[in-house]
């Protein structure tokens, strides 16, 4: 008879976690942040790419004036405006700068999904576009506007996309 109880409180237990499981696309997708660090775990090649980039010390560039306009802070961090995004330097140092998350969006899901299941991996980070792009590069605000051209743009950055530098799992960014 116990065995019996046993097998209906272990079938109730994956019952009540199988009807409250949530799928992905009803989890809040979340910032993780830090992405040298997190990302460089499976994209240790695109990060280091990356590392060499202006983009990654753009927050640096700012001076203090600038790190507390928006208009400015907008381009230069992580997620900001965004929920679980960058909102000062002290509560969320981690999204300083810009970050793998500011063009590919929240990887909190990327993170959690199965390293073997690429596909649903990929299905969780957006493939930046122009349109990502020229949020930011634009000459309205900018004062240190620079002519932007997408395609050179992504010429620029070839290291990025090369799938052959990283051993395991390709570049996800293509």
């Amino acid at each position: 008879m116990a065995r019996v109880w046993s097998f209906v409180l272990v079938l109730a237990v994956v019952l009540a976690a199988v009807g409250t499981a949530l799928t992905a696309d009803e989890v809040e997708n979340t910032y993780v942040g830090d992405n040298a660090k997190s990302c460089k775990m499976c994209h240790k090649a695109q990060v280091e790419a990356w590392l060499e980039w202006p983009m990654a010390s753009g927050w640096d560039k700012l001076s203090d004036e600038e790190k507390v306009n928006e208009d400015c802070i907008f381009c230069h961090v992580t997620g900001y405006g965004e929920p679980g995004g960058f909102v000062s330097e002290e509560e969320t140092p981690g999204l300083v700068g810009i970050q793998c998350e500011a063009c590919h969006g929240p990887a909190g899901l990327h993170m959690k999904a199965p390293i073997t299941d690429k596909e649903a991996r990929m299905a969780t980070v957006s493939p930046p576009d122009e349109a990502n792009c020229l949020q930011c590069h634009i000459e309205e605000g900018n004062p240190n506007f620079k002519e932007f051209v997408y395609k050179d743009g992504v010429a620029a950055l070839a290291d990025h996309f090369n799938e052959d530098k990283d051993e395991g799992e390709a570049a996800e960014s293509e």
